[in-house]
């Protein structure tokens, strides 16, 4: 006796593939309504930036399909609740522009980046910190080293004598050898 639960997933035999063009479907949909609506009100994407409080960067990359350039779902779910307001569309008519987060998973989170400010604090950031600064300390304690070994500097202390002027002032001069 087979038993289905309405939450498992049925095994029929597709594979996540064949899911992925629908979902590109629909945020190609979700694009397409968003360009339509946006130049059928006539607003351009200045003033709907004002409007929503939405970067005009976030509504370029909408408006163009650029994936990569979009925010986080959390974020963009709020975007879109926004936009779906401002435009006068249905709700949830925009829903397919957060769907496109599940493609991206494959690629790898962490790419090493000069302009990324949170590589110093991954593990490898921190590591290569720690690496950078040991290798400093050595090279000064080098640099030290071979300027005693030229007699370029001294490691003697410097000795003063003190002289009284006749007030009580003291003077502190280097001792002349």
């Amino acid at each position: 006796m087979a038993l289905n639960f309405p939450f498992k997933k049925s095994s029929s035999g597709f594979s996540d593939s064949h899911d992925k063009p629908s979902s590109d479907n629909e945020f190609f949909e979700a694009i397409n309504l968003f360009k339509t609506q946006r130049l059928k009100i006539g607003i351009s994407l200045e003033t709907l930036s004002k409007e929503t409080k939405i970067s005009r960067n976030v509504l370029i990359a909408i408006e163009n399909g650029w994936k990569k350039y979009l925010p986080e779902k959390t974020y963009l779910i709020s975007m879109i609740k926004s936009l779906e307001l401002n435009l006068n569309l249905e709700k949830g008519s925009l829903n397919g522009l957060s769907i496109q987060k599940d493609s991206m998973n494959n690629v790898s989170r962490f790419k090493l980046n000069f302009i990324n400010i949170d590589f110093l604090n991954s593990w490898i950031g921190s590591l290569l910190y720690f690496i950078i600064m040991l290798l400093s300390i050595l090279a000064l304690n080098s640099q030290q080293k071979y300027l005693i070994k030229i007699n370029s500097i001294s490691t003697e202390p410097i000795k003063m004598e003190k002289t009284f002027i006749g007030d009580g002032n003291v003077i502190n001069r280097a001792k002349e050898n």
